[in-house]
């Protein structure tokens, strides 16, 4: 049998913290090598709990240190990671809640919660964009409008809900009783996280802009209903989008 090489050693390990089958050569003489083996695992795990802790706050005080955490552990073994920055662990995480029939009937609104403090995590971490390029804007022919396509920087996300989940996370952030107390949580809401200079802005779009920008970023204007085009300024002077491109027709 031949020496395994850094890399295969790097994915049997991996395997092994997973409890997945591996071909982990271990030294002679070592004692319960599972045991050994489980050390790293329980260490492993504990690790990347913490990671998401820190990125879901308002999802594990929602239900609690024991469920969280348990959820967490299935996350971990399910969803490796994909780079060497603990940091940067955490995508994914409303996938998982939504593979958990019994978390999706207690708390529907759990995955979007999970989605809404994942997307404050990628918008806290995006550059600030540049201003939107007006002038080169302005100098498109009339022609080409209808294929002009917009584009939302990384330091923007929009999340539509069934749920309140903006309000509701604005309420668990600040501790305010009084507003959780007056929350109507079967409220659909569309969500705009933006990076602003103050930090993250989390606010609530109204129903045109929502429809407007969620189509923007799915179509070039051309394919837009033109009703909505109305608010289009007002969306690309909020800084929703940074740039354009022209599409192919």
């Amino acid at each position: 049998m031949s020496t395994p090489n850094l890399a295969e050693l790097q994915h049997q390990f991996r395997d092994a913290l997973h409890y997945q089958p591996h071909d982990l050569p271990l030294g002679e003489g070592v004692a319960e090598p599972e045991a050994l083996l489980q050390v790293y695992r329980n260490n492993f795990v504990m690790t990347l709990t913490e990671c998401l802790e820190a990125v879901y706050p308002v999802v594990n005080a929602l239900v609690g240190d024991e469920c969280f955490q348990a959820v967490a552990r299935h996350h971990v073994l399910s969803h490796p990671m994909t780079d060497a920055c603990a940091e940067s662990y955490g995508g994914g995480f409303n996938d998982t809640i939504m593979s958990l029939p019994n978390i999706v009937e207690t708390v529907p609104y759990l995955a979007d919660m999970a989605a809404l403090e994942w997307h404050i995590q990628c918008v806290s971490r995006a550059p600030t964009p540049a201003p939107f390029p007006m002038e080169m804007l302005a100098q498109v022919e009339d022609e080409a409008f209808a294929a002009i396509q917009l584009q939302s920087p990384a330091s923007v996300a929009v999340l539509p809900s069934d749920y309140a989940v903006g309000v509701l996370w604005q309420a668990i952030s600040d501790n305010d009783e009084t507003a959780l107390s007056q929350i109507d949580i079967n409220q659909p809401q569309t969500v705009l996280v933006q990076k602003q200079a103050e930090g993250v802005v989390i606010s609530t779009l109204n129903e045109e802009d929502a429809q407007l920008i969620l189509a923007c970023q799915q179509s070039p204007l051309g394919d837009v209903d033109p009703t909505l085009l109305q608010h289009l300024s007002g969306v690309i002077q909020g800084g929703i989008f940074s740039d354009f491109v022209l599409v192919a027709q």
